[in-house]
C-alpha cells in the first residue's frame, strides 16, 4: 500500500523559472508601451525643445537639460518640477520660477 499524504496535491513537476527584471529604455510595462514627452514651449505654446524618455522617468530629472540655455522671463511648470536645484537653475538664468510647491515642501511659493 502506498502512502501519499506527504505529496502536495498541486505540486508541479516543472521547475519554476525566475525572470530577471530588466527595464528597457522604451518598451512594454504592466500597462503596455509607455513613454513620456518633456516639452519646453514658448509663450504661444509652440515646442522649443522636446525630450522623449521612458515612462517611468521622473519629470524633475529631465528639467535641467530641458531649460538649459533658454532665454525666458518666467518658468511655468507643474508640481513634478518642484525641486530646489531646478528653482536655483532658473533663478541663475535670470528667470522667475512659477512652480507650485509639493504638499510636503516647506518652501512657500508666491504667485
Amino acid at each position: 500500500m502506498v502512502d501519499d499524504r506527504d505529496a502536495k496535491p498541486y505540486q508541479s513537476s516543472l521547475p519554476r523559472i525566475r525572470r530577471q527584471r530588466k527595464e528597457p529604455r522604451y518598451g512594454p510595462y504592466k500597462g503596455g508601451l509607455n513613454t513620456t514627452l518633456h516639452l519646453a514651449v514658448d509663450a504661444h505654446g509652440l515646442p522649443v525643445r522636446v525630450l522623449v524618455t521612458a515612462g517611468t522617468t521622473a519629470d524633475c530629472t529631465q528639467a535641467a537639460p530641458l531649460i538649459k540655455g533658454l532665454d525666458t522671463q518666467y518658468l511655468l511648470a507643474d508640481r513634478g518640477y518642484d525641486n530646489n536645484d531646478i528653482v536655483n537653475q532658473v533663478e541663475s538664468q535670470g528667470a522667475i520660477p512659477m512652480v507650485p510647491p509639493r504638499k510636503n515642501n516647506k518652501r512657500s511659493a508666491t504667485f
